[in-house]
């Protein structure tokens, strides 16, 4: 006969009226000695705890098969007995995974098979033979782990045992469960009466006799558990999670070291970039006024060759107006006197001669004015370019050092926020998904930034290679070409000594005759030592923050050179200094030179130079045919 098909309508009404005689009294569940009763089973004997009178009581209200009245009254005693504990302990919290109070000291000395486990015999029919499934959904009130079937010899047997896992929970389903059968007098006390006989369910918790016995039942605790004690389980758990607290305290205090580290690390390189940031605007503020500073330079100094050119042009202008006053004066004394007539005319002749050239010097003027004006129009050129290449320069490393800023930054408050206590779905794990996502993206741009100055830096040393390629070849080609003393442009030999510089002194050592070749000598051993890589007289001191070589003055070999004259003192420095200057060679090189600056000559200053003396060559040799 089927009891589950009733509805719950009328379980909930059967329900109601055994749920007030609970709560008014009329209905006892507890003697006056303090133990508790089902007041709906036959077997009223049974005494057992609160604890396990509700789990028999929502055994009993979920089960499949009882009558819907017997479902009822259970479920009401199962809520009567919720709200009797609910008021027996109103400020309860969730505590530790510990033993029951209740649990007598005999229970807690007893062994049991661990995991908890319980054993089920004479299963009803509907089960034998089936998947455990659903046996363990059958008990499911017991919230069962596992279910294992019991094989005799490879066949089933109408046996099983139900697994409750390793927790306190388990042991209390287990009790449960156990109480379960007892509520209804079905226990292993009725089995062991009925002689291991009888066709009613019977259930109970597994123990030492049990796991010891022989058989199938036996076999199957042995393979699957072992034996121990709650006091022995108890001691276990709180060993171990006294070692888990432990651990835990320790991790706790080694993070909060290292966040204390992090924060002050953190502190640290805030006020590091801090100072950097003011150093740094400081540098642009600087190098800001350092500009326009040259710029007003570079604007007076226009300004005063224009002045300088419009009084020449009035200068001219003058003279010009009082040769015309005086030509006119000697027309009209002409007129006045024939006599004079021979001395005024040469007076006129020497005035129009002075008129000529009066013009001639205020058109090499204008040309000169326009010389200047297109000087100052291409340094002009030049000097914008170089400054937009110096704010482009600027501009990128600006860009990169404040994206290296921002990156260390970030860097230090995701450290800090990912050591700090939250969950991924808090505000603190949003924000660290932000910080990271920022940080890829400035990383990524740093990349980028990188990668452009990576591609400038190229361009600028491929430009330099070609000019420095270009100034060799140009350098081999004026070599080539006749020279003329009165060029300001030529090559010169850095770091060579001229063997005159020694003359004036070898004159006063020596006769005459033998003067130059003492000199020669002189030159020619002074050339080695500069050229000799192990004589390295210069010391590096600081100006202005920087660090720069200069000669040391009390250099032995320095100090014997200055015997032979300041002249030879400051022609061997200078090619000292000179060499140390052309990337620290050691020999004498050639170089395009302006002899009229004493400097190093622009590419356009020698090409200018060297296109000239091609000119004159060609046309010297067209005269000659």
């Amino acid at each position: 006969m089927d009891y589950t098909s009733d509805g719950d309508s009328k379980v909930e009404a059967y329900g109601a009226g055994t749920f007030e005689l609970l709560v008014s009294g009329n209905l006892k569940v507890m003697s006056d000695e303090g133990v508790y009763r089902c007041p709906y089973c036959s077997d009223e004997e049974k005494e057992c705890s609160l604890d396990d009178l509700l789990q028999h009581a929502l055994g009993v209200g979920t089960a499949r098969d009882p009558l819907a009245k017997e479902k009822a009254d259970h479920r009401a005693l199962a809520k009567h007995l919720k709200n009797k504990l609910a008021d027996s302990s109103p400020g309860s919290v969730l505590q530790p995974m510990l033993m029951d109070p209740q649990v007598s000291q005999h229970t807690r000395d007893e062994q049991f098979v661990w995991p908890w486990m319980g054993i089920l015999v004479n299963m009803p029919n509907e089960f034998f033979g089936k998947s455990a499934n659903r046996l363990k959904e059958h008990f499911s009130s017991f919230h069962p782990v596992k279910v294992h079937p019991v094989y005799s010899k490879g066949s089933p047997t109408r046996d099983a045992i139900v697994e409750f896992g390793c927790d306190w929970s388990g042991f209390r389903n287990a009790r449960a469960f156990e109480s379960h059968f007892m509520m209804k007098g079905y226990s292993k006390k009725c089995w062991k009466e009925m002689k291991h006989g009888g066709t009613e369910p019977i259930g109970w918790m597994a123990r030492a006799d049990d796991y010891n016995s022989l058989g199938a039942i036996g076999d199957l605790l042995r393979k699957n558990g072992d034996l121990q004690t709650l006091s022995d389980i108890e001691k276990d758990v709180t060993n171990k999670n006294a070692k888990l607290m432990a651990n835990l305290a320790c991790q706790v205090e080694e993070k909060k070291m290292h966040l204390e580290k992090l924060e002050f690390e953190y502190n640290k390189r805030s006020a590091s970039l801090d100072a950097l940031m003011q150093k740094r605007e400081q540098q642009l503020e600087s190098y800001t006024q350092e500009i326009k500073k040259m710029r007003w330079l570079s604007q007076q100094n226009t300004q005063r060759v224009l002045d300088e050119n419009l009084k020449l042009q009035s200068d001219l202008q003058g003279m010009m107006d009082e040769l015309d006053t005086r030509n006119k004066q000697i027309e009209e004394l002409s007129a006045q006197s024939e006599g004079n007539s021979r001395e005024l005319e040469l007076e006129k002749q020497k005035n129009a001669l002075k008129a000529n050239h009066l013009r001639l010097a205020a058109l090499e003027q204008q040309k000169a004015n326009e010389n200047v004006m297109k000087i100052m129009e291409r340094q002009k050129r030049e000097k914008e370019d170089v400054l937009e290449k110096l704010t482009m320069l600027s501009i990128q490393s600006e860009k990169k050092l404040g994206l290296e800023l921002n990156i260390n930054h970030l860097i230090g408050q995701l450290q800090v926020m990912e050591l700090k206590p939250g969950d991924e779905d808090s505000e603190s794990g949003k924000r660290i998904g932000e910080l990271k996502e920022e940080l890829n993206e400035k990383i990524t741009e740093l990349n980028d930034v990188e990668a452009f100055n990576q591609s400038l830096i190229a361009k600028e040393s491929n430009n330099s290679d070609e000019l420095r390629e270009a100034r060799e070849v140009l350098i081999q080609a004026l070599q080539g070409l006749p020279g003329s003393t009165s060029s300001q442009i030529g090559i010169k030999r850095i770091g060579e000594l001229a063997s005159k510089v020694f003359l004036n002194t070898c004159k006063r050592k020596f006769r005459a005759e033998d003067a130059e070749a003492e000199s020669a000598i002189l030159c020619s051993k002074w050339q080695n030592e500069i050229n000799n890589p192990e004589w390295n007289p210069f010391k590096v001191i600081m100006v202005d923050g920087n660090m720069l070589e200069v000669i040391r003055e009390d250099d032995k070999k320095l100090q014997e050179l200055k015997e032979h004259g300041e002249e030879a003192y400051a022609a061997v420095t200078k090619a000292l200094t000179e060499l140390k200057m052309g990337n620290g060679r050691t020999n004498p090189f050639p170089e395009l030179w302006n002899y009229k600056e004493g400097r190093k000559a622009q590419m356009r200053e020698a090409v200018h130079h060297a296109l000239e003396l091609w000119k004159a060559s060609k046309a010297k040799g067209k005269r000659r045919r």
